[in-house]
């Protein structure tokens, strides 16, 4: 029996019925939202995590430089680059909960009850969610860990059936892409791709269950994580039964990453109430069965987050031999030209780059390749900063903004081909 019928009252408020039963995938959109990873991710913004979503897919990740970060939501949950595969069906599993958990529980409805939800109603949700191995594990740093390899990482989402079936996508919703770019500044090519290395275009958005993978998190975060995010996922977890009431969907029924992520862009709970926008002009927002919803939703997040409309990601700036020490692994720009110039930078004359970027704050990010101990190093405009939001960690950030380049490239050398075929008149 559906929960609408069972707590009419926690549900009867429901005023845009989203269809979002069949959800997945890890919060890359954090609601530093994180959103989601995002948190985020991120933004809003990290699943059954295929390894095509993971990179994206958690809320909170550690500095960046190296995508090393992760703790479940935006580029990488399982504190290793990209999360691990599909749970088995079934691993979500009862388990009585340890008497810190049970407190945490009874604190939780009673802080729900201030936020306007019925207390019996949200003790009844908990009482059906299942506390999930599965879930918790892969928020946990692997056994053995891998080297951190930014050519690696970048391989597994630049890549030919990506950069394939990121075109394809891109041509099938071209007016939608373009109004959000006309709205937002932001390109369609960064759009495609954010989502192409969410859930590759929507195939792999996860089957947890939203409300075991958000519990077993909220109340039960495992204690040999490299840091305690369970008020985090406890805040996701508020955003999400009020959502759930808001929209009057089952929170029995919505499905996602093991970090709680959602839809097509996997955002978390937060960003979703907080970011996610009607695209196709229907009334109510569905992230999972509407791509024009996720590709305007996916705009408005960065945008919110400091996107600017016609900025590169990246500078055509060459570095000094030893650039390490410009690089302070944070997540804000914190340099400018002038310093940049100072310790011998020097720039590169390029077309369309506006004069006024020597103003912009810059920051300098390392991509490491632990296999053979080099390092890539670039200067980054106040875009790439505002895609870490999606995702904390340089290597998801590069990622995307590097299969953006190749899809606007791909998608240039198609349409000069198509020229060189069209007939002639004579």
């Amino acid at each position: 029996m559906k929960l609408q019928r069972r707590f009419p009252t926690y549900f009867r408020t429901g005023t845009m019925a989203v269809g979002l039963a069949a959800l997945a995938l890890s919060g890359c959109a954090s609601n530093r939202p994180t959103a989601g990873t995002g948190m985020p991710a991120a933004p809003g913004p990290a699943a059954t995590q295929g390894a095509e979503a993971s990179a994206a897919s958690a809320p909170a990740v550690v500095r960046g430089a190296g995508g090393s970060a992760v703790a479940p939501g935006s580029a990488a949950a399982a504190g290793s680059e990209v999360a691990p595969g599909p749970a088995p069906a079934g691993a979500a599993q009862a388990a009585p909960a340890p008497p810190a958990a049970a407190r945490a529980k009874d604190a939780f409805i009673a802080e729900m009850a201030g936020r306007g939800l019925d207390p019996v109603e949200v003790a009844a949700v908990l009482e059906q969610a299942r506390y999930s191995g599965t879930v918790a594990r892969l928020v946990l740093p692997p056994a053995s860990p891998t080297v951190r390899s930014w050519p690696r990482y970048r391989a597994r989402f630049v890549e030919s059936r990506r950069i394939r079936e990121g075109i394809a996508f891109q041509q099938e919703y071209a007016p939608v892409l373009a109004q959000a770019e006309a709205r937002y500044g932001v390109p369609a090519s960064i759009i495609v791709s954010i989502i192409g290395v969410e859930t590759f275009y929507g195939r792999v958005t996860g089957n947890f269950r939203v409300i075991d993978a958000l519990t077993t998190l909220a109340f039960d975060y495992p204690a040999g994580a490299r840091s305690d995010r369970g008020p985090f996922f406890r805040e996701q977890l508020a955003h999400f039964l009020t959502w759930c009431k808001e929209t009057g969907t089952d929170p029995l029924t919505v499905k996602g990453s093991y970090a709680g992520a959602i839809g097509l862009p996997q955002f978390m709970p937060g960003s979703l109430r907080q970011f996610a926008v009607d695209g196709d002009g229907d009334g109510r927002i569905d992230l999972l069965a509407s791509p024009s919803d996720a590709i305007v939703s996916v705009a408005n997040f960065l945008v919110e987050h400091g996107w600017q409309r016609g900025q590169p990601v990246f500078l055509p700036v060459h570095l000094p031999g030893e650039p390490a020490a410009l690089v302070d692994g944070g997540l804000k720009p914190t340099l400018n030209w002038s310093q940049l110039e100072a310790a011998g930078a020097r720039a590169r004359p390029v077309a369309d780059l506006p004069e006024s970027w020597t103003g912009w704050p810059l920051g300098v990010i390392d991509l490491y390749d632990g296999a053979t101990g080099n390092t890539e190093y670039r200067v980054a405009a106040p875009n790439f900063f505002a895609l870490t939001e999606y995702n904390r960690s340089y290597f998801y950030a590069t990622s995307v903004a590097d299969l953006a380049q190749e899809l606007e490239r791909r998608t240039r050398m198609a349409g000069n081909m198509s020229q060189l075929n069209t007939p002639v008149d004579r």
